[in-house]
């Protein structure tokens, strides 16, 4: 065999036995916390749930590194309307998380599309923060009643959590979307590298520690907000961690899929666009560039 090909089985392979780590993981964690019986009961069993996370989960590990170099060529920059949606990626990865994503809500009819990075290997939260409330600024500029729908994926959502609930952005945020984010932290940040991983290591009991419990400590979002979860989430566990737990949120169960897989995934994307149409019933039409 050629050398594409061993390298090829050999990234299959390595994707193949994290995922089945994780989910290891994932069940001793869930375990622990009592949660077992109730994602066995909503899923008709253990079995069927934990086979559709790990094809998922492995699927969508081949889709991002296929897709990770995307965001390496040069961005083309467009100028927002009154009601931008911005994407803002999680833990390790980049613009390119949003590829079949932002298609789908384009479909929608989300037809302004913006996408946020930060660097979150060495980079600091508050750095994120303020980077996403920069990004605000020039999208949305002087002009009155101008707001953005923020949509983020895993870490990404805590950082939009962020935003929202700063006082120079709450005005400006007309939405917010959260897929998969650790809300109460991660216990797999234990095996995480860099501040921002570290930071989302779970404290004792139901509350984060780090990232989490200073979001935690911010006034809520002054706008809908919606929490999308896998009841088999691969890299947000135990299950309580996905729960804002606050009151105003809309907290809604995806059928069984991977952490990451929820980039890819045509319900997910139909369930965010569904939430922001009844949320924003009077948004600015496409005709208008919105």
């Amino acid at each position: 065999m050629s050398f594409f090909a061993w390298t090829l089985i050999v990234v299959c392979v390595v994707l193949l036995v994290f995922s089945l780590v994780r989910y290891a993981a994932f069940l001793a964690s869930n375990a622990r916390a009592g949660l077992l019986a109730g994602i066995r009961d909503s899923g008709g069993g253990l079995a069927r749930p934990l086979l559709a996370g790990m094809a998922t989960s492995f699927v969508a590990g081949v889709a991002a590194l296929m897709a990770y170099p995307l965001a390496w060529l040069p961005r083309r920059e467009r100028a927002a309307g009154n009601l931008p949606v911005v994407l803002v990626h999680g833990l390790y990865h980049n613009r390119s998380a949003w590829v079949l994503f932002s298609r789908r809500l384009a479909r929608a009819g989300f037809t302004d599309l913006h996408t946020y990075e930060y660097n979150s290997f060495t980079g600091q939260f508050d750095q994120a923060v303020e980077g996403l409330c920069q990004t605000l600024d020039r999208l949305l500029g002087p002009r009155p009643g101008a707001r953005a729908i923020l949509v983020g994926h895993s870490l990404g959502g805590l950082v939009c959590r962020a935003v929202a609930a700063d006082s120079r952005c709450r005005d400006r945020v007309a939405a917010l979307v959260a897929l998969g984010s650790p809300h109460g932290g991660s216990e797999l940040a234990r095996l995480g590298v860099g501040t921002m991983a570290r930071g989302l290591i779970p404290a004792c009991g139901e509350a984060g520690g780090g990232i989490p419990a200073r979001v935690e400590t911010l006034p809520e979002p002054d706008c809908p907000r919606l929490a999308l979860i896998s009841p088999v989430d691969d890299f947000v566990f135990p299950r309580s961690c996905l729960r804002p737990g606050r009151p105003g949120w809309v907290e809604h169960m995806v059928r069984p899929m991977g952490h990451v897989y929820m980039l890819y995934s045509a319900e997910v994307a139909a369930r965010t666009a569904e939430f922001l149409r009844e949320a924003l019933p009077s948004r600015p039409g496409e005709g208008d560039g919105r």
